[in-house]
């Protein structure tokens, strides 16, 4: 899905903005045998991005510019950029509305969209795309945004140099990374990052809901702080050398960290029974992406807390499934922080926009 007013057919790299950092990614070659031309991963200062709003323009200008002309690995070879949205500031609903024709379609669903978007229909920006039928009704994914928001953005964006070639739902674009295209499973793809985590629900293949909540690496990080005494970066460093596990030299992080282990598992399993009400497909794995997935043991601590939602199991994403055999083995370790970006720079492709 796209919104229409940004679309173009060109080849375009995908630029993910998160709380703590900003990414971005292109891939180029053939369509089954992509490889990584560029990319990058920049840490932003602390309150630069507060709740998915960039507070400081000049400066987030100045270290996108930078890394732009600069990327860690490789060369830009476009400015055209396929762009995040996040998930906070978006609304995605699924809805059913009568059989009809596409134009009668476009007609229609701002009317139906009245009914879900807690905000005036002007003041946003609308797109739909219709994901399946049942009997006679066809069932609709329907995507807005804050139109305020997304200006701001476009603006930013363009200032840096670029040309916003579409604009996505990080769900989206997550969604793509991690599924075949002609995948037809029921999963929950749950991306935490470092100061939120997304629950986003794939049904039949297609996108359902998304929910967004505060538990996130972040998170870990103060539980092993606080429990040790220690600060913040070191018990980074420490989380990410011991994970879920208590050591002769660090007996306690397990423990620290089971509190927070323990909401998070509370969250899915909400996020699972809704589904349950409202379906009768049932979820058949969970898939962890985004940086602070990378916590050791992570899934096979989740797992069997899943089982009794009948789950069958929980994996690690495989950001590279669409990507091809020409991906960049040194580059592994940290693929599951550039799931978005990777599923951004799939669809920049010039076979994606259109």
């Amino acid at each position: 899905m796209k919104f229409k007013l940004f679309s173009k057919t060109i080849p375009a790299f995908g630029l993910d903005i998160s709380g703590s950092s900003f990414k971005f990614m292109q891939l180029d070659g053939p369509a089954k045998n992509l490889g990584v031309k560029a990319y990058a991963d920049v840490a932003v200062p602390k309150s630069l991005i507060a709740n998915d709003v960039i507070t400081d323009n000049k400066t987030f200008l100045t270290l996108l510019k930078q890394s732009l002309d600069r990327p860690q690995f490789g060369r830009l070879t476009t400015n055209y950029v396929v762009a995040s949205l996040p998930e906070s500031k978006s609304f995605v609903r699924v809805i059913q509305i009568p059989k009809m024709s596409e134009g009668e379609a476009d007609n229609a669903v701002p009317f139906e969209a009245e009914n879900f978007i807690p905000l005036p229909l002007d003041q946003v920006y609308l797109d739909w795309e219709k994901i399946g039928e049942e009997g006679d009704k066809m069932v609709v994914l329907m995507v807005a945004a804050p139109k305020e928001f997304v200006d701001g953005y476009m603006d930013l964006l363009e200032k840096a140099g670029l040309k916003p070639a579409a604009l996505e739902v990080e769900s989206q674009s997550c969604r793509r990374a991690v599924l075949l295209p002609d995948s037809r499973e029921t999963v929950l793809l749950v991306d935490i990052e470092a100061y939120r985590s997304s629950m986003i629900m794939v049904e039949n293949g297609s996108l359902q809901f998304t929910s967004t909540i505060p538990i996130a690496g972040n998170s870990f990080t103060e539980s092993v702080a606080k429990a040790l005494g220690v600060s913040a970066a070191k018990a980074e460093e420490i989380k990410r050398k011991v994970g879920i596990a208590n050591t002769a030299e660090y007996p306690n992080i397990k423990t620290s960290l089971l509190p927070v282990l323990g909401n998070l598992e509370a969250e899915i399993k909400n996020i699972l029974k809704f589904h349950g009400e409202h379906s009768s497909r049932q979820v058949e794995r969970i898939i962890l992406s985004g940086g602070s997935a990378k916590l050791k043991n992570l899934a096979e601590y989740l797992g069997p807390q899943m089982s009794g939602s009948g789950v069958a199991r929980v994996e690690l994403a495989n950001p590279w499934l669409n990507v091809g055999s020409q991906k960049q083995e040194s580059f592994q370790e940290d693929s599951l922080s550039f799931v978005t970006a990777i599923g951004l720079a799939l669809r920049g492709g010039n076979y994606e926009i259109t």
